[in-house]
């Protein structure tokens, strides 16, 4: 389902369909190197799967741990595609589209309650956008929009609420001490490589694909354990789930120098290991908190 300028809320109409709900957890799904699954709508995924010595072994993933990371994206495509509509309008027909977009929230919300109480974190996409119109695209001195939430009988549990920060943002959290120096003072990336490093990540959990490879990258770090950590980080804060998308790796492979003498499986075995890894002083705190678990 594509979202466009003209209709950036149409992602959100499509998944409000359980059939399509199931349609997108099949999507991901491909990501996984499960032997076999079975869907059991709202809560969880079973699966059986090989583990390391080629026997089967059975687990479960909550379905808000594979859709939450969906739903942030298509928040993020959704705030786009508003800001460009709202540049190419004339002043006079932008509260005409804000007014349709959050009447199309609104009624989202009214005609597909079953749903949200089934899924109360499809919700906070919703809420998000009307924040973002409001704070963001609203003439200054208008009357804010205001959602009628009456019919809505329960509480959404704060830690649901990932859209703090954009996809970009927690790229830029994890991943911007390359732009600076390493613990002998060197730089670790130039510039432009730093400029590809963010653009190649970004296309990774835009387009759930390894991107074109223009120049691999070869940071200056005392161990290419912490390339590796660094992304198992990223993995995490995104879609907080410890099945690891197998494109992660084979991004690893391509992107880094570091691993042109690595297979996929030895990539794939040291992934999230961090008994190697020495708290640098330039760590981001979003890494050493994971560092600093035992």
């Amino acid at each position: 389902m594509k979202t466009k300028d003209e209709n950036p809320l149409a992602f959100f109409e499509y998944i409000f369909i359980e059939n399509n709900i199931t349609a997108e957890l099949e999507a991901q799904l491909k990501y996984y190197d499960f032997q076999s699954h079975s869907i059991n709508l709202p809560y969880v995924i079973k699966y059986v799967e090989y583990d390391d010595w080629n026997n089967s072994i059975k687990g479960e993933i909550e379905i808000q741990k594979i859709l939450i990371p969906i739903l942030r994206r298509e928040f993020e495509k959704a705030k786009e595609h508003m800001y460009a509509a709202f540049l190419r309008n004339e002043p006079s027909f932008n509260l005409n589209y804000l007014t349709y977009q959050f009447n199309t929230i609104q009624s989202l919300i009214t005609n597909n309650l079953s749903i949200i109480n089934k899924y109360p974190f499809f919700l906070l996409p919703l809420k998000g956008l009307v924040k973002y119109i409001n704070d963001r695209l609203l003439i200054p001195g208008s009357d804010n929009f205001v959602l009628d939430e009456n019919n809505i009988e329960f509480s959404i549990d704060d830690s649901l609420n990932t859209y703090v920060k954009s996809n970009e943002q927690i790229v830029h959290l994890i991943f911007d001490y390359m732009n600076g120096k390493n613990e002998r003072k060197e730089i670790i990336l130039s510039e432009e490589d730093f400029n590809k490093l963010i653009s190649y990540t970004l296309h990774l959990i835009q387009e759930e694909s390894v991107p074109v490879i223009d120049k691999k990258l070869n940071p200056k770090l005392s161990s290419k354990d912490i390339i590796r950590f660094s992304y198992w980080v990223l993995h995490k804060e995104l879609y907080n789930t410890s099945k690891i998308r197998t494109y992660f790796y084979d991004f690893i492979k391509e992107v880094f120098e570091n691993f042109k003498d690595n297979d996929i499986a030895s990539i794939k075995s040291q992934f999230g290991t961090k008994s190697r890894i020495f708290n640098h002083a330039f760590f981001p705190e979003i890494t050493k908190k994971y560092l600093s678990r035992d």
